[in-house]
């Protein structure tokens, strides 16, 4: 086969997929970034939040947005609105939030899919509570691949997020792998269902751990009589260097904007799912446990707000 002839095999492959019919659930800080690039890598989008405000909002935004195409943006008003999408994506607070969108409490469909369809969780779920819903899903033949994601709103807007998924079946994978491609810069298999959010609840522990440490390093130098701001440059350039002294401490912390975009609850609820995870596969996990008890005082303490407020709640200790 030629070069043209594979380019050419190759875009109707693509143009294959992008006829794919995509639902978006749950349109919060990493939802809506999200959902834009899948229209704009074309496909047609229906769009649903709990809030139907929200939901009418968002699908004139992307409608409005001269890169797009208006007509394959449509808000979902309810569950039977989605009834004929391939793939569903969702972005959640809670494994048991993406549960009650999908299941009601006898584990029927609310969601009316048909045959083919996959259901992609891309929230930062419980690996347990994945498995057992991915099992009721199953029985009504719809495959479920978890696919959670790591880069923060930043990343979400330019459509370069890191992406850990698990699926039971591959078939599922690959048809879902295109929609999930418009999203992300890299997506790594994990193994079998459940592994994606696994990855992805150790992931964030490492980083809360990283928040925790070095929010004391930084409260302990500056009660010496260190600067901040020099301490973070001299982290940075030392072996004390991680994505959140590049990219968080800093212009959230030394600069004072606390505002990442992640929000304390979410972080202390990924932490305990770590802690949790570890505990059922029998590690004794004293690092873990320790920052699950630091984040969960400071949102006890603090509520609904940006994480990187822990630093200003722990300093003042």
């Amino acid at each position: 086969m030629s070069a043209a002839e594979q380019e050419a095999a190759r875009q109707d492959g693509t143009d294959q997929q992008k006829t794919l019919a995509v639902g978006f659930i749950g349109l919060g800080t990493m939802g809506e970034p999200m959902a834009a690039n899948i229209v704009a890598a074309g496909y047609d989008l229906r769009v649903h939040d709990v809030d139907p405000d929200r939901t009418r909002e968002v699908a004139e935004r992307l409608s409005s947005r001269p890169e797009e195409t208006p007509a394959r943006v449509h808000p979902a008003s309810d569950a039977d609105d989605l009834a004929d999408r391939d793939v569903i994506v969702l972005m959640l607070p809670t494994s048991a939030i993406v549960r009650a969108a999908l299941l009601d409490e006898d584990g029927q469909l609310k969601i009316p899919l048909r045959s083919g369809a996959v259901v992609v969780d891309m929230s930062s779920s419980d690996p347990t509570e994945t498995v057992a819903t991915g099992k009721q899903l199953a029985a009504h033949g719809i495959p479920m691949v978890d696919a959670p994601v790591s880069g923060a709103r930043e990343r979400a807007i330019a459509g370069t997020l890191a992406i850990m998924m698990g699926a039971d079946e591959e078939a599922a994978a690959e048809r879902s792998a295109p929609v999930i491609e418009a999203m992300s810069r890299a997506i790594y298999r994990t193994g079998r269902l459940g592994t994606g959010h696994a990855m992805k609840a150790l992931n964030n522990f490492v980083a809360a751990s990283s928040v925790a440490a070095t929010s004391e390093a930084l409260t302990a130098g500056g009660r010496f009589g260190l600067d901040p701001a020099v301490m973070v440059d001299v982290l940075n350039d030392s072996t004390g260097q991680s994505f959140i002294t590049t990219h968080v401490l800093g212009p959230h912390v030394v600069e004072g904007r606390y505002a990442s975009g992640f929000a304390l609850p979410l972080i202390a609820k990924d932490v305990r799912i770590a802690e949790n995870l570890q505990r059922t596969v029998g590690h004794h996990a004293p690092v873990c446990q320790a920052v699950s008890a630091q984040f969960g005082a400071a949102e006890a303490a603090l509520g609904n707000t940006d994480h990187t407020e822990v630093y200003r709640f722990w300093g003042e200790g």
